[in-house]
């Protein structure tokens, strides 16, 4: 039912503008009935269902009433069949076109729904990191719409199995970028292994929604820091940097966090300090350590093992944290 509900959004959305001219045409044709005295009803006029009806109607060149005593009906009478077959006409060539496209899941289609998105995520890329990304975003209800080029893609039809839009063009082209509601969206994520495509459409997204938020994979860790510091990117990330701890974590049997891409840090990292030498962790609750610093408190140590802590948890002893730099957390 809830799906059923956002394809007739789409449609009416689609059509809003041959809806509005059907509706300007029968106001018009009902107000020129509703006033107009007709010898057929004895010099009575219309009332406004016979008014309304007698416009519809002529649209389809039908007519209820057998004269018409004023020259304005005589023209009206000529005049909207004329309209009927054009505003109707291409109205239902369209939508029979429409709905053929959505069966088939045409790109036109895609371009429909995507249009009626605001406030989403623009992924670019749907290789193995995008793909990943995506099932997150679906997993957490973030509406999401993809850009892939490669019609190919190994990806591509389990993400539009899960009934995500997915723009089948390069994502350097602004098209493709308009096509994906980038102008509505609050963030674009790029994911393709191209690190100079991802910094150039960063920079598109950019100038096609100056308050778009974008975050970037790079491949090296330091080029990264120096991007989101020299250009207009919010964040970049290097997915080796990213995965680098998790990897460890599990080669030593360690707890491996969900990676968390945090906008107040340059960087992803993992460390190892002591709580009770840092004024800001001392005595503090895990949970608010974690939101006011955007770091992960994934490990603290008690008795000698390492253990995985809960948010109502004091901090004392030795603690891993996960996510922002020193200078940034400030711990």
């Amino acid at each position: 039912m809830r799906l059923a509900f956002a394809y007739a959004r789409v449609v009416l959305r689609q059509f809003r503008g041959t809806l509005l001219a059907l509706a300007l045409l029968v106001a018009i044709g009902t107000t020129l009935f509703s006033v107009s005295p007709l010898s057929q009803l004895g010099g009575r006029r219309p009332d406004l269902d016979s008014a309304f009806y007698a416009a519809w109607m002529a649209l389809f060149a039908e007519t209820i009433f057998t004269s018409v005593d004023h020259w304005y009906l005589e023209v009206l009478s000529m005049v909207f069949p004329l309209f009927g077959a054009v505003v109707v006409g291409e109205g239902v060539v369209r939508l029979g076109l429409l709905l053929m496209a959505r069966r088939q899941g045409d790109q036109e289609w895609v371009k429909v729904v995507a249009s009626t998105f605001s406030d989403h995520v623009v992924l670019c890329g749907l290789g193995h990191l995008g793909f990943r990304v995506l099932e997150y975003l679906v997993e957490q209800k973030v509406p999401v719409v993809c850009i892939e080029k490669d019609p190919n893609g190994a990806f591509l039809s389990r993400a539009r199995a899960g009934k995500v839009p997915v723009i089948e063009r390069d994502m350097r082209d602004d098209d493709a970028l308009i096509s994906a509601g980038i102008e509505k969206a609050r963030l674009v994520i790029i994911a393709t292994n191209d690190d100079l495509a991802n910094l150039e459409v960063a920079l598109d997204a950019r100038r096609l929604n100056p308050k778009i938020k974008t975050a970037v994979r790079q491949f090296d860790q330091q080029i990264a820091a120096k991007l989101q510091q020299s250009f207009d990117v919010s964040y970049a990330f290097s997915s080796a940097a990213v995965a680098a701890p998790i990897v460890a974590a599990k080669a030593l049997g360690l707890y491996a966090p969900v990676p968390v891409i945090s906008e107040k840090a340059p960087g992803l990292v993992t460390r190892e300090v002591n709580a009770d030498r840092s004024p800001k962790l001392a005595g503090q609750i895990v949970a608010d350590v974690e939101r006011s610093h955007a770091i992960k408190v994934m490990l603290t140590k008690k008795d000698g093992a390492w253990r995985v802590p809960s948010p109502d948890d004091r901090l004392s002893g030795d603690v891993v944290l996960y996510g922002g730099e020193a200078q940034v957390a400030g711990v």
